[in-house]
């Protein structure tokens, strides 16, 4: 470590490289049945099926009359076929009238159409006078009835697994009847933030300290990305408490998060430790910013130290961890962020080549088209530009930079 310390990174891994490494070493958390009210934003671990055909029946697709489609041939506004009202159907109503030859049943939206009935002719087309219905276009059979197993047929698989679940499929299971699934257990994670610099919200800003934002960041982006900290603290810049945190988080933690001492300082003891106790995965990643970033196994636990700069803390996050928790969960979208395409509004030069570079942008529309613009509050302390950015472009390892007008994909901030 302090030949480390001497000369710096002596090699940077790739993002890539990293990552496959990583997920190597990432299991699929055991599942859980859960009452379907409470699945919003939970991974479905188990492929769903429906049990009923939806509709379950034939039904009227608008309010009208059932009738048989073969009595309406013919009928025109000057020319209206005629047949005799002979009942009323509400929806949800049982039924037990079948329609005959010259007669119509009046029908609302939804109900089931009654034995016997072909079509439905909507009010608009009809004229009602004393219990007789005059039809005043021609219908062919089927016209405005939702079959049986329309939206969804029996057996047939309706979501599948690693579905992150969202108020249209909690909707899309209550509708089936479904009252029990199963999902992925919530991976639990401890977060600690370390430096003597550090004190915390609420308390006096005393000379030569700043407040901990990295804590209330990362809490806040774990639970976006599904997980749930169950412990945090902030630690001094101690080695032996923050070794004993690493033994005490790892009993009930399935993910652990350091923020600050992974570089090559003399009081960046995270790297010392993790050598010692754990077995490092990568420590130094080729992207700009974030580049100190340090993975490790310790025992059952995945153990990750990200930069103590808010913004490289960020972006680690964005690239590594939440990922991570998203692939224990057996979600199949690991990276949930939209992306757009858009237009770069000016040239942005990279200073160093080899490294995944993250640009901060902000999106506006200008003459009909989305415009990437570079935020100019560019350092990794900075935490404004991330409040004043709405996405990132990642700028590739070897590419020079970009140009005005260049077409790229940004990457907007999960929400």
């Amino acid at each position: 470590m302090d030949r480390l310390r001497k000369i710096g990174f002596a090699k940077l891994t790739s993002l890539e490289d990293s990552l496959k490494n990583l997920f190597s070493h990432v299991s699929i958390l055991p599942s859980e049945e859960i009452h379907v009210f409470q699945s919003l934003n939970r991974i479905l671990a188990e492929d769903i099926f429906s049990k009923i055909d939806v509709p379950p029946f034939d039904r009227s697709a608008m309010d009208g009359y059932a009738i048989r489609a073969e009595d309406s041939f013919g009928a025109s506004p000057t020319n209206p076929k005629i047949l005799k009202l002979v009942g009323k159907i509400e929806i949800g109503q049982k039924i037990e009238q079948e329609l005959h030859e010259g007669e119509a049943i009046r029908i609302s939206t939804g109900a089931a159409i009654p034995k016997g009935a072909s079509a439905v002719i909507k009010i608009e087309d009809t004229e009602l006078k004393e219990n007789i219905v005059y039809l005043h276009a021609p219908l062919v059979p089927g016209k405005n009835i939702s079959r049986k197993g329309e939206d969804i047929i029996k057996d047939s698989i309706i979501l599948s697994k690693g579905t992150e679940l969202k108020a249209e499929h909690v909707a899309l299971l209550c509708s089936l009847g479904i009252e029990k699934i199963k999902v992925s257990t919530i991976p639990t994670v401890s977060v600690f933030s370390t430096g003597d610099e550090l004190i915390e919200v609420g308390e006096p800003l005393e000379p030569n300290k700043i407040y901990n934002s990295n804590t209330p960041m990362l809490i806040s982006l774990v639970k976006l990305y599904g997980g749930k900290v169950i412990h945090h603290a902030t630690l001094k810049d101690d080695k032996e408490l923050i070794r004993k945190s690493l033994h005490e988080a790892s009993n009930n933690s399935r993910v652990i998060i350091f923020t600050g001492g992974t570089s090559v300082g003399s009081q960046d003891f995270l790297p010392e430790i993790m050598h010692e106790e754990a077995n490092v995965l990568t420590h130094g990643i080729a992207m700009r910013p974030g580049s100190p970033l340090l993975i490790a196994l310790f025992k059952e636990s995945l153990v990750f130290c990200l930069p103590g700069t808010p913004v490289a803390a960020y972006v680690g996050f964005l690239k590594v961890i939440g990922p991570t928790l998203r692939k224990m969960m057996g979600c199949s979208k690991i990276d949930p962020r939209i992306e757009l395409l858009a237009k770069m509004s000016k040239d942005v030069p990279v200073s160093t080549l080899g490294h995944l570079n993250y640009l901060r942008v902000k999106i506006k529309r200008e003459d009909g088209d989305l415009v990437a613009i570079p935020v100019k509050l560019k350092g990794s302390g900075i935490i404004s530009s991330l409040t004043q950015s709405d996405g990132i472009i990642e700028i590739p390892p070897f590419q020079e930079g970009l140009k005005k007008g260049e077409k790229v994909f940004v990457k907007l901030f999960p929400k």
